[in-house]
């Protein structure tokens, strides 16, 4: 039987990076039940401790039956959205798989929560990448900027928002959207560009391999700490608006060179840097950096600089290897 003084939170993809962060900063507080799902393996026994006390299920997020039996068991009464496939690199190669889990897995979710546990609060976190290009004096980018996404990635997760907004306004329910800019931080897989590099120099260690490969260095980026992230979706479902888009960022500039310099830094070995033009991206952007004043609006401030997050994601990489 239900526990009417807990509140039950469903982390839908729970194994991923925001997933498991979101995880470690609830599993210990009072009052809530945590349920996640997860879809490829379950969680091995380097994670028993993350995950400990949570009941997790394995669910694609594509198939409706699953979603389903998932909203039924668990009566969320806070359901993060995380079963995304969050990819930039791929976005000309593997456009069928993007549009197929951030639009069409969004749908099916949203259908199971409209018809089972319509009073659920949702958090349906996007991306910067619906943006576009935004230069100069239209920096830093407010919620209010128009969407012009120039990948796959970046529009599958405009038609997501645009989903989210028509359930919203059409079932009523209670949905809050983010614009999440970069971030980074310990445990980032190594498809990101923080990461990328410091699992390079990670590796170098003990061998006598000294370069390491990079793309465009002067791209400026507005990076926040993954756990900063997860604080803010907090924030956010519990305080913000529904049907409201909250862009969640830093509102600093970074260059990736000053990234990998300090990475290096940390690191202490000497490294030669290496420009690799099948790194760069079609249509990169020179600067991208957000407004947060809407979020901080809501009481929330970031609480790990950039050397912090740098540096705890090269030490889980050395640790790693």
């Amino acid at each position: 039987m239900r526990n009417k003084k807990e509140t039950r939170v469903l982390i839908v993809g729970i194994t991923g990076f925001s997933g498991r962060h979101l995880c470690e900063l609830l599993k210990n507080s009072s009052g809530l039940k945590i349920f996640g799902t997860y879809l490829h393996h379950p969680p091995d026994k380097k994670d028993t401790v993350c995950f400990s006390g949570i009941e997790m299920m394995k669910v694609d997020i594509n198939h409706s039956p699953d979603v389903e039996r998932v909203i039924e068991r668990t009566s969320p009464d806070l359901i993060f959205h995380f079963a995304s496939y969050v990819t930039v690199a791929k976005a000309f190669v593997d456009s069928l798989r993007i549009f197929e889990t951030n639009v069409v897995g969004t749908v099916v979710l949203l259908e199971a929560v409209r018809k089972i546990s319509p009073a659920s609060k949702i958090l349906l976190p996007g991306s910067s990448e619906e943006y576009g290009p935004v230069t100069g004096e239209k920096l830093p980018i407010r919620e209010s900027y128009p969407l012009r996404p120039v990948n796959a990635y970046g529009l599958s997760k405009k038609f997501e928002e645009e989903v989210g907004f028509y359930y919203f306004k059409t079932f009523g329910l209670h949905i809050y959207f983010t614009r999440t800019f970069h971030y980074t931080g310990p445990g980032q897989p190594d498809s990101f560009v923080c990461s990328s590099f410091a699992r390079q120099i990670a590796g170098l260690k003990g061998g006598n391999q000294h370069k390491i490969k990079v793309g465009n260095l002067k791209a400026r980026r507005d990076f926040t700490d993954i756990r900063d992230v997860v604080s803010a979706y907090w924030k956010i479902i519990r305080q913000g608006k529904p049907g409201c888009v909250y862009n969640v960022c830093s509102g600093s500039l970074v260059s990736i060179e000053e990234i990998i310099g300090r990475l290096i830094g940390f690191s202490g070995g000497k490294i030669t840097v290496e420009i690799d033009p099948a790194k760069f991206r079609r249509l990169d952007i020179p600067e991208v950096v957000g407004s947060n004043r809407r979020l901080r609006g809501l009481g929330w401030q970031p609480k790990y600089a950039l050397s912090v997050s740098l540096y705890d994601l090269l030490k889980g990489w050395q640790d790693a290897i």
